[in-house]
């Protein structure tokens, strides 16, 4: 399961550490966060992209929801994201082949 958000800039820090407190679950899920302005978008904050299992992705939600603001961008920041996996993942294969 995958889900993404936008955090403004004041709140990047706090939904950071709402994510981190959970070490039983939210924590073991792969969280990705990336400023808006590393992706050359407008948006002042950061982008969160979270997969892992229903139950964690569920609880990641629940975590941030008081952080979440709405962007135009999600889309674009995902694909952007899965790119920089994709790349990553290539440029590894590359070493080790």
């Amino acid at each position: 399961m995958e889900f993404i958000c936008f955090i403004p800039g004041e709140n990047v820090a706090k939904a950071e550490a709402a994510l981190k407190s959970d070490f039983q679950l939210a924590s073991r899920q792969s969280i990705t966060i990336r400023a808006a302005e590393s992706l050359d978008l407008d948006d002042k904050g950061s982008f969160f992209y979270i997969t892992g299992s229903e139950e964690g992705v569920t609880k990641c939600k629940e975590l941030l929801k008081d952080f979440i603001a709405e962007s135009k961008n999600l889309e674009t920041v995902k694909t952007k994201i899965s790119e920089e996996s994709e790349n990553a993942a290539s440029g590894m294969g590359s070493i080790f082949g």
